[in-house]
């Protein structure tokens, strides 16, 4: 096959967004356990061993920031570390320098016996995925050939979709009664997340010993003034044995020179690195910028997390008691809709997939909340109304707005300063993403359960417009195409473009 080589290096990566994954499915089974808060299917509480190991959050508090400091921490690992990483020592040794501290973070967590040693745990792997989340997307699209770029990019959102899966599966699959000695206990009554903790160790060390078998980003090799390495790479990567017989990697090549004579060239400019320089690199990718942060915004706003979040309100509603039946029907939903996009993403078009998630997600928002309205209003319970609409809202975030603002953020920023524009738009959808995880039954409570879809029925509305305004169509371009497009739409008659860009146009 002639991109082998592209193909599994972005394999070896996605332990990273797997791990990503793993972390954020993790309390789905376990914190229940994990503060001793278990109940029978009537709500009556069913008590852990009093000498158990698995009981360690006394309060709702301890355990309600269990679940989300994993975004804070996620947060300040985007902004503070995941750019400067990548671009100081390369998309690479980054993702690579993920693995060990997985490894100590999750060693840690199953061997802790107090709230804050976890607490404390929580924060820094939620730290290491914030690095995860700016460098995964980034390198993917860096090593992937541009014909197949879209179905690779998605693939992040892929593996994620399988940790979250995996994740509840293994808190299903390690049961204990916890040396309870009450009746209604059984030997599958509480989750042993001990050692679900020692599982995640397997992925963990996975992920160094694979990244350590790929080639660096041709491009971060070409930006730091190594170009025969990164032409060396990029032939790999390619399937090729010259430059000359492939057009595009001689369009790359000549863009990776001109990179390499740029770094010299800054090399002697003693602002190079300061916060002055990064602030007029900034400046020169504002629309980019803008694009990026938008849509990480408006995937956070769109309600897939309050979808997740009130799934056993909504199928419990609808007459279905089977909680853990329904939750893995939806996270099974994500992950072949999610394959389904892979499959389709470099056929129908970034912009496309995306305007149809979006609408499809307005329609099922409205929907949820008709049936709530009519729940409120006289008690008919349109059972088929919530289930139907829930499973359209995970199928229509899965194949489109769940993975391409991530494959986007690769695609749009420049060379120069990719990294540092990934972890400021990765930094604000964590962000957002802490926002709706912490106030969202706040909001439900002030406005009602059809308020809040209603609400986000207008978000996918103004996503749709969005996209249809400021994204261009990167389907079958090559990054310096994509470039192009910016320079002349947006950049002033005076401005030049910091790369050589093709004249062919991209799609709007």
């Amino acid at each position: 096959m002639k991109y082998t080589c592209a193909i599994l290096s972005v394999a070896a990566s996605l332990l990273g967004p797997l791990m990503f994954g793993l972390t954020l499915g993790f309390t789905g089974q376990t914190i229940d356990t994990m503060q001793n808060s278990v109940t029978t299917a009537d709500g009556t509480p069913i008590q852990i061993g009093p000498d158990n190991h698995l009981y360690v959050f006394d309060t709702s508090t301890e355990a309600s920031l269990f679940g989300s400091l994993v975004n804070l921490g996620a947060m300040g690992g985007a902004i503070l570390l995941g750019g400067p990483l990548i671009e100081k020592i390369g998309r690479k040794w980054t993702l690579f320098a993920c693995s060990p501290c997985f490894l100590l973070i999750y060693l840690w967590q199953a061997l802790a016996h107090t709230a804050w040693q976890l607490l404390f745990a929580r924060v820094l792997v939620g730290f290491v995925v914030g690095i995860e989340s700016v460098v995964a997307p980034t390198y993917i699209g860096e090593v992937s050939p541009t014909a197949i770029r879209g179905a690779l990019g998605a693939c992040n959102q892929l593996a994620i979709t399988i940790g979250i899966l995996l994740a509840y599966a293994l808190g299903l699959a390690f049961r204990t009664d916890a040396g309870s000695t009450d009746p209604n206990a059984t030997d599958s009554t509480f989750c042993n997340w001990r050692n679900v903790s020692w599982i995640y160790l397997i992925p963990s060390a996975l992920l160094g010993i694979c990244v350590f078998l790929v080639p660096e980003s041709p491009r971060w090799l070409a930006e730091h003034n190594k170009l025969d390495q990164a032409t060396k790479v990029l032939l790999r990567l390619r399937g090729s044995k010259s430059v000359e017989e492939d057009p595009e990697i001689t369009e790359e090549v000549r863009a990776y020179e001109e990179a390499a004579e740029r770094e010299s060239k800054n090399a002697s400019d003693s602002w190079k690195g300061s916060v002055k320089w990064a602030f007029h690199a900034l400046g020169e990718c504002k629309m980019q910028l803008f694009i990026g942060i938008a849509l990480q915004v408006l995937q956070q706003l769109s309600g897939i997390n309050a979808v997740i979040f009130y799934q056993t309100t909504i199928f419990q509603a609808a007459g279905l008691d089977n909680k853990e039946a329904m939750a893995l029907a939806v996270m099974a939903c994500q992950v072949v809709v999610t394959l389904i996009a892979c499959v389709i993403m470099d056929k129908a078009g970034r912009r496309v997939l995306l305007v149809a998630g979006a609408a499809g997600m307005c329609i099922a928002a409205i929907l949820l909340g008709v049936f709530f309205f009519l729940d409120d209003v006289n008690g008919n319970n349109v059972s088929w109304l919530a289930i139907f609409a829930a499973f359209l809202y995970i199928a229509s975030f899965s194949i489109g707005v769940g993975a391409i603002p991530w494959l986007i953020m690769a695609e749009i920023f420049p060379n120069e300063v990719r990294g540092l524009s990934a972890s400021i738009a990765t930094g604000v959808n964590w962000f957002f993403s802490w926002i709706v995880t912490m106030f969202l039954d706040d909001y439900r409570q002030a406005i009602t359960y059809q308020g809040v879809f209603w609400s986000f029925a207008v978000v996918c509305l103004v996503m749709i417009v969005f996209v249809l305004v400021f994204i261009p169509e990167t389907k079958g371009k090559t990054f310096e195409e994509i470039q192009s497009h910016f320079h002349s739409k947006y950049s002033k008659k005076t401005n030049k473009p910091s790369a050589d860009s093709s004249s062919k146009p991209v799609e709007v």
